[in-house]
């Protein structure tokens, strides 16, 4: 039995279309067709069937693709860690993130993991919202994302990895501009901006609004921070109840306020990844890297800077964004390592 042709009807029972399948193969659609015709007859059963203009895999092809896929699976690991011992790890995996963390932490955490496994492992980026890079990592696309607990979710695995605080946005003009902290009965009578309930964070901020203010009137939701800012900067009377993001970098009208009534670590970014599922040699040491990155502790993000990236003394609060703290360049790199290198639109990148 040929060990390409099991890897060809691997690939053709995932994309399910012959076209589609030889291409992500590189090889040519006849190549494919005969490799699964000699596959079939050796085996003695029919391993697809048509479904219009795409195939699907047979009960006996659903069953033999269930082995072969572990058998395969099992045999990418024993070459990643050959590889490994031989000090040359390699691989590849997906790795959906939320733009949040693409300012500091995600790009010191990939220094860190290139510097102890080398340049030869591909990692492949894509940018997301947390609601859909869950639904992709349940559907195989990606093997690890970072992004907020979805409580409904005990079949996936937590690894808490950068802390962010929730805190109120406001105009120049505010009353609350030159406040040091708001608590959320001063803010239930301004208009109120937030994240909708239908998103795992609309519905951490809900709850404590709810709990500490039950009759607050949100007047306005957005999913991002950045969405949020512009509505808070196209009106003076409004206050954005937010995360602490790079995403309200760009206005330099705003101010952030601390929120008394919470933690600083309010809201937790997490490494998911399924429980159950079968983790290649170069994943597994991502996890592991994750869990014990700086020093397995997550890390808190600030920012202290204007809608240029430029870093200004604490005192300097005319002109920018600010909060309580500043994360140093040896934490962070450069100023300019604070932009986010982000793919939009769902397009992957390798790092």
């Amino acid at each position: 039995m040929n060990l390409s042709h099991l890897y060809y009807f691997r690939t053709l029972a995932e994309v399910q279309h012959y076209t589609r399948a030889a291409e992500k193969l590189f090889i040519t659609q006849p190549t494919l067709s005969n490799a699964v015709s000699q596959l079939e007859k050796e085996l003695g059963i029919p391993l697809f069937e048509k479904d219009g203009r795409n195939v699907k895999l047979t009960k006996q092809g659903r069953e033999f693709n269930t082995y072969v896929s572990q058998a395969l699976d099992l045999i990418d690991k024993a070459i990643d860690v050959a590889h490994e011992q031989a000090g040359a790890p390699s691989g590849s995996f997906d790795l959906g993130v939320v733009y949040t963390i693409q300012d500091y932490y995600l790009p010191r955490l990939l220094r860190g993991f290139r510097a102890k496994y080398g340049q030869n492992i591909r990692i492949n980026t894509y940018q997301g919202l947390t609601e859909s890079l869950v639904d992709d990592l349940v559907a195989g696309r990606y093997d690890v994302v970072f992004g907020s607990p979805i409580r409904e979710r005990d079949d996936l695995a937590y690894v808490p990895v950068v802390a962010q605080r929730l805190v109120a946005l406001v105009h120049d003009y505010s009353p609350f501009a030159m406040r040091e902290s708001v608590t959320f009965e001063e803010l239930s009578h301004a208009k109120v901006y937030t994240y909708p309930t239908s998103t795992a964070l609309g519905r951490e901020v809900d709850e404590v609004l709810r709990e500490h203010v039950p009759g607050i009137t949100i007047y306005g939701t957005a999913e991002d921070e950045i969405t949020l800012g512009s509505m808070t900067d196209s009106d003076s009377s409004a206050v954005g109840i937010t995360l602490e993001t790079l995403g309200i970098l760009p206005f330099n009208r705003l101010r952030v306020v601390p929120i008394s009534d919470v933690p600083d670590d309010f809201h937790m970014v997490c490494l998911i990844y399924r429980k159950n599922a079968f983790h290649p040699r170069s994943v597994e040491n991502f996890i592991q890297f994750v869990r014990e990155f700086n020093d397995g502790k997550p890390m808190m993000q600030r920012l202290h800077m204007n809608s240029f990236g430029e870093a200004y003394s604490i005192a300097d609060r005319g002109r920018i964004i600010h909060s309580d703290a500043v994360l140093s360049d040896d934490m962070i790199g450069s100023a300019a390592t604070m932009v986010g290198r982000s793919t939009p639109g769902g397009k992957g990148t390798g790092l």
